[in-house]
């Protein structure tokens, strides 16, 4: 006869086990990120200190008011800019939760300005903060170099340590 502490291991193991077998694919699931800039991306742009770009449409559009909003007044809330393709602009009310933009007025920006006058500016500060964060490491590195070599004419070779604050008597 199998004891109760036995069984209740048992199931507890099957338990542990099925929990895995779901969690499995869950963990597979894969996702692709567009960094902002590039050619794919679709989401919330932000304009900085830029003009107004030239958006679809005439105003901005909120696919689900607020509790609390005047629904035919002005809104208090700026209105975001995003870039989306175009068949979920004109179905805004369906992929708005995508965007996180239900209750917002949001302003659909033209895909050509996106493409000639954004993310090239939005690329370029790209290459710039890595060119600085290259630069920081290789003087980070050159700061962590060891001592030079010398290496005399009759084959001694010494080395060559920079100390900061010290003297022989250390």
């Amino acid at each position: 006869m199998i004891s109760r502490s036995s069984r209740l291991l048992h199931a507890a193991l099957v338990v542990v086990c099925g929990a895995g077998i779901v969690y499995a694919p869950v963990q597979a699931q894969t996702s692709l990120t567009v960094p902002l800039g590039q050619s794919g991306y679709f989401g919330r742009i932000t304009i900085g200190n830029l003009a107004p770009p030239p958006v679809l449409g005439y105003g901005p559009v909120i696919a689900r008011p607020s509790l609390g909003s005047n629904r035919w007044g002005p809104s208090a809330i700026e209105p975001i800019y995003l870039r989306v393709p175009p068949q979920q602009a004109r179905d805004w009310g369906r992929y708005c939760g995508l965007y996180q933009a239900c209750t917002v007025p949001v302003l659909f920006v033209q895909d050509e300005w996106y493409r000639n006058t954004y993310a090239p500016r939005v690329r370029a500060a790209q290459a710039r903060q890595l060119r600085r964060a290259e630069e920081a490491r290789d003087r980070w590195r050159a700061s962590r170099q060891p001592g030079k070599r010398l290496v005399t004419p009759d084959g001694r070779v010494y080395v060559l340590d920079k100390r900061r604050g010290r003297d022989d008597d250390d």
